[in-house]
C-alpha cells in the first residue's frame, strides 16, 4: 500500500480522497472519486484562506435560510397561511432536489456519507436508494404545498 498517493492533494470535504488541482478560474470542481461537485469559497474572518464545500450543503444551508427568512417575514407581515405554506414548500424542494442528487451519486459512484461516516459498495447503494425515496417525498410535500398555497 501506498502512503504516499495522497500527499499534498487538499481532502475532499465528503470522501476525503485527495483533490486534483482546480482549474483556474473555476469555483466549483469534482471530486474523482465520489463525484460531488465541489464549491470554494473565501472564509469569513481569514479572506485569504479559501474553503472547501460540497454544493449540496451549500444548497441545504441557502434553503435554510430562505425558509427562515420567508417565515419570518410572512409572520411579521401578517400574512395568511397561504404565504406560511409557501414559504415552507419552497425550501422543502429544494432539500428534496438536492437529496435526490446525492442519492443518484451515491448509487452510481458506491460512496454515501452518514452521520460523518463513509460507506461504500452496497450500504453505500442502499443509503442512496434510500435518500432517493425521501427526497422524492420531499419534493412530492413541497409540490403539495405549492398547490395548496396558489
Amino acid at each position: 500500500m501506498n502512503m504516499m498517493d495522497r500527499f499534498g492533494l487538499t481532502p475532499c470535504p465528503y470522501c476525503s480522497a485527495g483533490l486534483l488541482p482546480w482549474t483556474p478560474g473555476k469555483r466549483i470542481h469534482h471530486c474523482g472519486r465520489c463525484q460531488r461537485p465541489l464549491a470554494v469559497y473565501r472564509g469569513v474572518l481569514q479572506r485569504r484562506r479559501f474553503r472547501i464545500i460540497p454544493l449540496y450543503a451549500a444548497v441545504h444551508a441557502a434553503a435554510a435560510l430562505l425558509a427562515l427568512v420567508a417565515i419570518a417575514v410572512s409572520l411579521v407581515t401578517g400574512s395568511g397561511l397561504d404565504h406560511i405554506i409557501a414559504a415552507i414548500a419552497f425550501p422543502l424542494a429544494l432539500f428534496g432536489a438536492s437529496d435526490i442528487a446525492d442519492g443518484y451519486l451515491s448509487m452510481r459512484t458506491g460512496v454515501h456519507k452518514t452521520f460523518g461516516r463513509v460507506w461504500t459498495g452496497a450500504p453505500a447503494r442502499a443509503f442512496g436508494a434510500g435518500t432517493i425515496a425521501f427526497g422524492i417525498a420531499g419534493c412530492a410535500i413541497a409540490a403539495i404545498g405549492i398547490a395548496i398555497a396558489a
